[in-house]
């Protein structure tokens, strides 16, 4: 007798997803997509849902990857050891926020080790603070610390090894004067590494320290994540030859898809520092400057266009009839001819006004003007005001402004809104701000 066939057990049916968490993720996808960061702060306020998924970590971490935070205001450092936060007016689009941000943050960073008047501003980029303070009278190797005034949490950088220093001889002058407390000898900066944003709990960082000696430049960088100095090497070009090493301003820099450039002066000529090789090289840029009196520095400023070509733009303001114009060009590799893509012509009145661009986002100007001629005898009306001009629209609007007439430095400052803000530096706040600090650790 034929035995039937014997069929296995039908198999268990799969788990039920988790509907929350499916949920969750799928709210995740369709809030990465709103067009830009004022929108999810919007989204987030709408709801406890919206809030819970916005504000998460990994979600931040990848919304940040996708879009660009907006200005938020523009931090001021002024001659008198002074500095301050001046948020974006109305009607800008961040000027809530940016209101929200002056409540929050510390920007007096009184959370640094005292006595918190000797820490000086160097610069800022991606939330993050590098400030420094004298060593032993030395004004090349200071103590250097980077920190995130939003949650008060600040690193102190090892120092620089004596094997690295020893190459470092009698470094110029970069800012202030011979004797004043905010003098110094070497210029320090932040760079950034947008691509590992995502995977990284605390997202990663640069410190590059540069100096000009005599015939020659000297830089060095620090990273986060090997904790460890190294040394960079300059080029050796006649550009930067004794006789013309103290025309390069270190502090007056522009930056561009992971690039920095300096002018260096008498020579039409750029220092370019690319930081994804961590190489120098010089760049000649004279075809477009020719027949145009440079004399500062701050008269070129690069930007980032979307199609990942470099964006520069030439400010003629030394002109016979004491208008400035604007001239934008375009490239995408060094070896590219530039392309002149517009040429603006600035208001009248901003002709003695104008004082350089102080800063970009995405494809937008910030312009630095002086008070006006009438207000001259009025201290409450002198007042330097920053300006945004959106290059692809021309559309100009007041950013912000300061009654203070001594603006030595001036930072545009970008993020997200307190509520969607992560820490930038992860290192362990300060027992005075522990109870402020611990709820950014949920």
């Amino acid at each position: 007798m034929k035995q039937p066939d014997l069929q296995p057990p039908d198999p268990p049916p799969p788990p039920m997803p988790d509907l929350a968490a499916l949920a969750d993720d799928v709210l995740a996808e369709i809030l990465l997509r709103v067009p830009s960061p004022e929108d999810l702060a919007r989204a987030s306020a709408s709801c406890a849902s919206f809030h819970r998924v916005a504000s998460s970590p990994r979600f931040l971490r990848r919304f940040r990857a996708l879009h660009a935070p907006p200005p938020f205001g523009v931090f001021c450092c002024r001659s008198d050891g002074g500095a301050g936060f001046h948020p974006a007016l109305p009607p800008h689009a961040s000027a809530p926020a940016a209101r929200a941000l002056a409540r929050s943050a510390d920007f007096s960073f009184a959370f640094l080790p005292p006595p918190c008047d000797a820490w000086l501003v160097r610069d800022c980029r991606d939330g993050r603070f590098l400030l420094d303070r004298p060593l032993a009278d030395s004004t090349a190797f200071t103590e250097v610390a980077v920190c995130d005034p939003l949650f008060r949490r600040y690193r102190i950088l090892p120092p620089i090894p004596e094997d690295l220093t020893a190459s470092v001889e009698n470094p110029y002058v970069q800012s202030g004067g011979d004797g004043e407390l905010q003098s110094r000898s070497c210029e320090i900066f932040l760079a950034s590494h947008g691509d590992e944003i995502v995977s990284k709990e605390e997202p990663p960082y640069t410190v590059i320290w540069m100096a000009c000696c005599r015939g020659k430049l000297v830089a060095f960088c620090f990273t986060s994540e090997s904790q460890q100095w190294g040394a960079l090497s300059p080029p050796e070009h006649y550009a930067l030859s004794t006789r013309r090493v103290m025309g390069v301003r270190l502090g007056h820099r522009n930056h561009a898809h992971g690039c920095f450039y300096w002018m260096v002066a008498l020579s039409r000529r750029w220092l370019v520092l690319d930081t994804q090789k961590m190489e120098f090289f010089i760049a000649d840029i004279s075809p477009v400057l020719s027949g145009r009196t440079m004399m500062f520095s701050n008269q070129i400023t690069t930007l980032e266009s979307r199609d990942g070509r470099t964006a520069v733009v030439v400010s003629d303001v030394f002109r016979t009839d004491k208008r400035c114009v604007l001239y934008f060009y375009s490239f995408k590799y060094f070896s590219d001819r530039w392309q002149l893509l517009n040429r603006i012509i600035l208001p009248e009145e901003w002709g003695y006004r104008f004082r350089g661009i102080i800063g970009v986002d995405e494809e937008c100007l910030f312009i630095k003007l002086d008070h006006d001629k009438e207000s001259l005898r009025d201290q409450i009306e002198q007042n330097v005001e920053y300006f945004r001009l959106d290059v692809k629209t021309m559309q100009i609007g007041c950013f912000c402004r300061t009654n203070s007439l001594t603006v030595n430095e001036a930072y545009l400052y970008c993020g997200l809104a307190p509520s969607l803000s992560l820490p930038s530096v992860l290192s362990k706040p300060s027992r005075t701000d522990m109870g402020l600090a611990s709820h950014s650790q949920d």
